[in-house]
């Protein structure tokens, strides 16, 4: 006996190849889909930490920068309050030795009593034996010395203003700790 195909068991049995071959291809695409989608969402999940920690960062910054801006306005708060009392001191300072109601005296070692180039009030020394004697000077050369000690003084200060600047900005500065 010999059984002769039908040509509608091929093409029933051809469709059932093309089905299940259709079904596998469908299933290996959902599967590829699946682990593009979870690919995806690990890639979203990373970024949404990246952005997290860029936001909480800028944040911070953003804090810090509000404490320096801060600290620095109560800085030159504090060094503006000594300024103006340090200017009305030596103002003060400067206007009593012009009326000669303050006097600036100074040490001066090696002091000689010879002829009258000394003032009268001038301390008296040995001749000669090391000793040190103080001398006053007069207001004109007293409030120019003044002067120059407080335009050195006030040298100091900007310097000293500038370390504090750097420290409240910069507080890792080798000079700061």
């Amino acid at each position: 006996m010999h059984i002769k195909p039908s040509w509608a068991l091929l093409a029933v049995a051809a469709m059932l190849c093309g089905a299940a071959v259709n079904f596998y291809f469908r299933v290996q695409r959902a599967q590829a889909h699946a682990e593009a989608a979870a690919v995806r969402e690990r890639r979203a999940l990373d970024l949404k930490a990246i952005s997290d920690a860029a936001l909480a960062a800028e944040r911070k910054a953003a804090e810090n920068s509000r404490a320096a801006a801060q600290r620095i306005e109560a800085l030159d708060a504090q060094l503006t309050k000594e300024r103006q009392a340090h200017e009305t001191d030596s103002r003060r300072y400067r206007a009593a030795l012009a009326a000669g109601t303050e006097r600036l005296r100074v040490a001066v070692a090696n002091c000689s009593t010879r002829g009258d180039n000394l003032s009268g009030t001038a301390s008296t020394a040995s001749v000669g034996d090391g000793a040190t004697a103080y001398a006053d000077l007069n207001s004109t050369i007293a409030e120019r010395v003044f002067a120059v000690v407080a335009d050195d003084q006030r040298q100091i200060d900007k310097l000293r203003v500038l370390q504090r600047y750097v420290c409240t900005v910069r507080p890792g500065t080798i000079s700061c700790q």
